[in-house]
C-alpha cells in the first residue's frame, strides 16, 4: 500500500507560514483526500435521474487517494462512544465510528476536511477515552465502503486537545447550510445529492435552522426516518442512526460504556422523532450512506446525502410542534365483535398552544367510508370506542389531533380484524388487510389459538422452523416459528398459544404453547412459481412462509453490488423478473454466491419464500436446493461439515434424490431400512473424497410406508424419514 504522509497539527500549521507558498500547497489535506475529479462531477451531474447506482461509485472518489495510506492530524467532531452503527457479539461491539476534521480547517476553512474513522480495533487505540475536542495523530488506509468515504486506522495517538494545542475554538463549530446544499431537486419529485457540493461537505459537521419535518417513518420503531426540509419540502435532507443516541434497537444490548439515549431516572429511552410539521434546528454529520433512504425520494435509491446526528437533543432541538401523538395503542386481544373495540393514546400540544379537537378516524374492510368517533379523555389517556364488527371485518384507523392554530397531526394507521372464533388458522395470523405487504393485524398480540400444521422445513439443517397447514398450497398458509423446541420436517404440531411477532418485517409465532400431534408425516409440497409471480407485493407476502420452488432458472449479478451481503438473483429462464435468493439458512456457506457465476442455469432453485431488509426473498437451506449445472461441486467449495439433507422429493412415488455432504476423504455408508430396522438398499459403500453428492432411490419393489436412510462416515452417524405413497 502506498503511503502519504499529511502533516497537519498546530506545529505543522506554524511551521508551514515560514515555508514558500508552493511548498504549502503541494502538502495534501484531507481536502485532497475528498475532492472529486471535476470531469467526474460533470458525469454524475448529466446523468439526473436516469444516473445508475453503478454510476455514482465509480465516480465520487479520486482513485489518486483510494487505497493509499496516510497519517494526519485531526481534532474529534463526535463521541467514540455515542457510536451506534455496529454489530455486538460476545458483549463486545466490533467497530467505532468516529468523524473529525483536519486541524489545518483552524487556517484553511472547515470545507471538505472531514473524514469518517471506522477502527475495529478502538480498544486497543484506546478510542473510548477520547473525546469531542481532542486532538489525535491517525495512520489509515483509505478504505470507502460503498457510496461512503471512510478510512481504516491501524494507529491513533493522543496528541492533546484543542485548548491545550492553542487552536481556535471554532474549528468545532459545524458549518451552517440549508437542504438545497446537500441534496438537489431531480425528475418530478427525487431528490439526489448535489454533486457540486459533495467533496465539500461528506463527513462535515453541519447545523441546518429553522428546518421542517416533512415525513416520519415509524413503521420499524426500532429503526424510525424522517426528513427535513428548509424550502418547504422541495429538498429534503434524510436522517441516519449512525449515533447510538438515535439507535432504538441498540437499547440494553450496547456495553455499558457507551452512551445511548437515557430518560431522567438513567432508565433507556426510545427515541421517537417529532412529528411532520415541527420546526427544528438540527446538527450532525452529513454521509453519504448508499441505500439510507427509507421513505423513498432519493434517485437513485442510493442517491441521497443524508445527516447523522449524535448528540441526543442538543443535535435535534424541537422549537415548535403540531400536537404530538404518542402511545397509540390497539386492542391486545382478538376482537370477537361482541363489544366496541377501544384505542388509547396520549396527545400533546406544543407549549405555546392547546388542543381543540382528538379523534379516530377509521376504514373497514367492508367500506371505504372514513367514520370519525370523537375521543374522551381519562386523566392523560384519551380513547375512542369503535363500534363492534361483523366477522372477518379488518378496521383500520388514524389518531387525529388538532391545535388552536388549526395545526394537525396524524399517528400511522393501525388495525385489527374481528374473528368470532377467534385464532384457528394460519391465515387468520397472516392475512393483512389490502391482501398486501404489512403486518399481521394482531401484531404484539399473546392469546390462545388453534392451530394445526406440519413442519416443512428442516430446522436440523437451516435453523429456520416453518410450518405450512395447507396441502392444496393457496397462499396466506405459512408461518415462521421462533422456538427452541426439537422440531423435525414431517412433525404434525398443535399450537395453542403464541405471541405474533413481526421480525423485521417476517410474522413469526414466538412464547409458543404446542404438542406434537405425530412425526413422520407427509408434507405439503414445494408450490412451483415462476420468478414473474412474485414481483407483485401482493403475491409475494401471501407466500411469505411457503416453501417455493422455481424451475429452469438462470443465475443474476449481485443485487448489492458493490458491497455483498452473501445474496445472489436469478430470474425464470427466457425473462428479466430477477427476485433475490439470500444466505440466512445455516446450511449454506456465506460466500456461496461467490460459487454462482452469473448466467449460469440451473435445473430448479427452492426453499423457504420470506422478507428481510426491504426485499423478499427465497432461503435455500442446503446446497441440495439448487440442482443444474454450474453449482458449486467439491472442486469449487469443499464443506466443512457432515450433513444429510431431507431427500426431494417426499412423499415419493417411485424414484428420489438423496443428497448429502462429507468434509474429508473417508468411507462412506448410505442404507435404506424400512420401520422394522432391516436394510432394503445399499446406495453407497465406497470411499469418496470431501465434497457433495446427490444420490438416487428407486423404490419401485417396495411397498407404501415410512423408511429410514442413514448416512455413515467415520465417528459421524445421522439418520433421516423418508415416505414412499404408491
Amino acid at each position: 500500500m502506498q503511503k502519504i504522509v499529511i502533516k497537519l497539527g498546530l506545529l505543522a500549521v506554524v511551521l508551514l507560514t515560514a515555508l514558500p507558498a508552493v511548498a504549502q500547497e503541494q502538502r495534501p489535506t484531507l481536502r485532497d483526500v475528498n475532492a472529486i475529479p471535476q470531469a467526474q462531477i460533470d458525469i454524475l451531474n448529466a446523468g439526473g435521474e436516469n444516473l445508475m447506482a453503478a454510476d455514482i461509485t465509480a465516480n465520487i472518489f479520486d482513485t489518486t487517494f483510494v487505497g493509499t495510506e496516510l497519517t494526519f492530524e485531526a481534532v474529534i467532531l463526535t463521541d467514540p462512544r455515542k457510536s451506534g452503527l455496529s454489530n455486538v457479539t460476545d458483549g463486545r461491539v466490533d467497530r467505532v465510528h468516529m468523524f473529525v476534521r483536519d486541524t489545518s480547517a483552524a487556517t484553511l476553512g472547515p470545507d471538505g476536511m472531514g473524514i469518517q474513522v471506522v477502527d475495529g480495533a478502538y480498544d486497543t487505540n484506546d478510542l473510548l477515552s477520547f473525546g469531542v475536542g481532542d486532538v489525535i495523530q491517525v495512520t489509515a488506509g483509505i478504505t470507502p465502503f460503498g457510496t461512503a468515504m471512510q478510512v481504516s486506522p491501524t494507529s491513533i495517538t493522543l496528541i492533546g486537545d484543542v485548548t491545550s494545542l492553542g487552536l481556535p475554538e471554532s474549528i468545532l463549530d459545524p458549518i451552517v447550510i440549508t437542504t438545497d446544499e446537500a441534496n438537489s431537486v431531480v425528475g418530478t419529485d427525487g431528490v439526489q445529492v448535489n454533486w457540486n457540493n459533495l467533496a465539500r461537505l461528506r463527513n462535515a459537521y453541519v447545523r441546518i435552522e429553522d428546518a421542517t419535518i416533512q415525513t416520519r417513518n415509524l413503521a420499524n420503531p426500532d429503526r424510525p426516518d424522517f426528513y427535513i426540509s428548509t424550502d418547504g419540502g422541495t429538498t429534503v435532507l434524510n436522517f441516519y442512526d449512525t449515533g447510538l443516541q438515535f439507535r432504538n434497537d441498540r437499547q440494553g444490548v450496547y456495553p455499558s460504556e457507551f452512551l445511548g439515549r437515557v430518560d431522567d431516572m438513567g432508565d433507556d429511552e426510545d427515541f421517537v422523532p417529532p412529528p411532520p410539521g415541527s420546526l427544528v434546528n438540527m446538527q450532525g454529520v452529513l454521509i453519504f450512506q448508499g441505500g439510507a433512504d427509507q421513505i423513498g425520494r432519493g434517485v437513485p435509491a442510493n442517491g441521497l446525502l443524508s445527516i447523522a446526528p449524535f448528540e441526543g437533543d442538543l443535535d435535534l432541538e424541537l422549537l415548535e410542534s403540531p400536537p404530538v401523538i404518542s402511545d397509540v395503542t390497539g386492542p391486545d386481544f382478538v376482537p370477537d365483535g361482541s363489544e366496541a373495540v377501544s384505542i388509547t393514546f396520549l396527545a400533546q400540544a406544543d407549549p405555546t398552544r392547546t388542543l381543540t379537537a382528538n379523534a379516530c378516524e377509521y376504514v373497514t374492510s367492508e367500506s371505504t367510508d372514513i367514520q370519525t368517533v370523537d375521543a374522551m379523555q381519562s386523566g392523560d389517556v384519551l380513547a375512542c370506542d369503535i363500534p363492534a364488527q361483523a366477522d372477518g371485518v379488518f378496521v383500520t384507523y388514524t389518531v387525529v389531533s388538532t391545535d388552536n392554530t388549526g395545526a394537525q397531526s396524524l399517528s400511522d394507521p393501525g388495525s385489527y380484524r374481528t374473528l368470532v372464533d377467534g385464532i384457528n388458522s394460519i391465515e387468520d395470523v397472516q392475512l393483512t388487510v389490502d391482501e398486501g405487504p404489512g403486518d399481521s393485524p394482531f401484531v404484539g398480540i399473546s392469546t390462545d389459538m388453534d392451530i394445526t400444521a406440519y413442519v416443512v422445513s428442516d430446522p436440523s439443517t437451516s435453523g429456520l422452523t416453518v410450518v405450512q397447514e395447507d396441502t392444496d398450497l393457496n397462499g396466506w398458509t405459512g408461518v415462521f416459528l421462533s422456538t427452541s423446541e426439537t422440531l423435525a420436517m414431517g412433525d404434525m404440531i398443535n399450537i395453542t398459544n403464541a405471541t405474533i411477532e413481526e421480525r423485521f418485517g417476517v410474522t413469526q409465532l414466538a412464547d409458543l404453547t404446542m404438542s406434537v400431534v405425530s412425526s413422520g408425516n407427509a408434507v405439503p409440497d414445494y408450490k412451483v412459481v415462476p420468478t414473474t409471480a412474485l414481483l407483485d407485493d401482493g403475491v409475494a407476502e401471501a407466500h411469505e412462509g411457503m416453501l417455493l420452488r422455481f424451475d429452469n432458472v438462470v443465475i443474476g449479478a449481485n443485487p448489492d453490488d458493490p458491497s455483498d451481503f452473501g445474496e445472489w438473483s436469478f430470474a425464470s429462464s427466457g425473462t428479466e423478473d430477477f427476485i433475490r435468493a439470500d444466505d440466512a439458512s445455516a446450511g449454506i456457506a456465506s460466500d456461496f454466491n461467490a460459487s454462482l457465476a452469473p448466467e449460469t442455469e440451473l435445473d430448479f432453485i427452492r426453499g423457504v419464500w420470506w422478507f428481510s431488509f426491504g426485499n423478499y426473498k427465497l432461503v435455500p437451506e442446503s446446497i441440495a436446493d439448487l440442482m443444474g449445472g454450474g453449482v458449486a461441486n467439491e472442486d469449487e467449495i469443499l464443506p466443512n461439515s457432515f450433513a444429510l439433507d431431507q431427500n426431494y422429493p417426499n412423499p415419493f412415488n417411485p424414484t428420489t434424490t438423496i443428497s448429502y455432504q462429507v468434509p474429508a476423504n473417508g468411507l462412506v455408508k448410505l442404507e435404506v431400512f424400512d420401520l422394522l430396522g432391516r436394510s432394503v438398499g445399499v446406495l453407497v459403500n465406497e470411499t469418496v473424497s470431501a465434497g457433495q453428492y446427490t444420490v438416487d432411490f428407486n423404490a419401485a419393489n417396495l411397498s407404501s410406508g415410512v423408511y429410514l436412510y442413514r448416512l455413515s462416515a467415520g465417528e459421524h452417524v445421522e439418520t433421516r424419514k423418508m415416505l414412499l405413497m404408491k
